[in-house]
């Protein structure tokens, strides 16, 4: 480890417009993450990228968050999607999610590192999804393991309850 860096390090997201309830809304939620290790300061950045991106509604960017190929686990657990090569979210994606949930950000509930290797971290996430108003549509806790895939920290593999 660098003698620079010293760890348990807290990660701090605000992430501007996109933690707060809505566009007007002086709340800001604050989620903290403990991390102990650059492996795990890595991961969370992952997350928080994707995330970010999400948000941004940017695929492409999303992608960059990830690890291929890329398994996911459905909210039923009967539909595992593996995508090989980017991009992993269709074209259509946000505009179906905005015309069929009414979905205008994500925000953080927390994030937590159940484990964490050279090479693999497991990440338990929970985000809430929420309107334009305001209301929230579900908050979805998830399991996320983000690896280094040849030097680069992606999400590998998700499980969620979300649809």
């Amino acid at each position: 480890m660098d003698n620079n860096q010293k760890y348990a390090k807290e990660i701090l997201t605000f992430e501007f417009f996109f933690e707060k309830i809505t566009e007007d809304s002086e709340d800001i939620t604050e989620v903290v993450t403990i991390v102990n290790n650059k492996y795990e300061k890595n991961a969370v950045n992952v997350a928080v990228g994707y995330q970010t991106a999400f948000n941004r509604r940017d695929i492409t960017e999303c992608d960059e968050m990830l690890n291929f190929p890329h398994a996911r686990l459905g909210m039923n657990n009967n539909e595992v999607i593996v995508t090989d090569n980017p991009p992993q979210i269709p074209d259509n994606f946000f505009d179906y999610f905005v015309n069929n949930y009414g979905w205008n950000h994500s925000t953080w509930d927390y994030r937590r590192v159940v484990q964490s290797g050279p090479l693999k971290v497991h990440l338990l996430i929970q985000f809430s999804r929420y309107r334009t108003d305001g209301t929230k549509i579900g908050s979805f806790p998830s399991l996320w393991i983000i690896t280094n895939q040849e030097g680069h920290w992606g999400i590998k593999m998700r499980s969620s309850f979300a649809p």
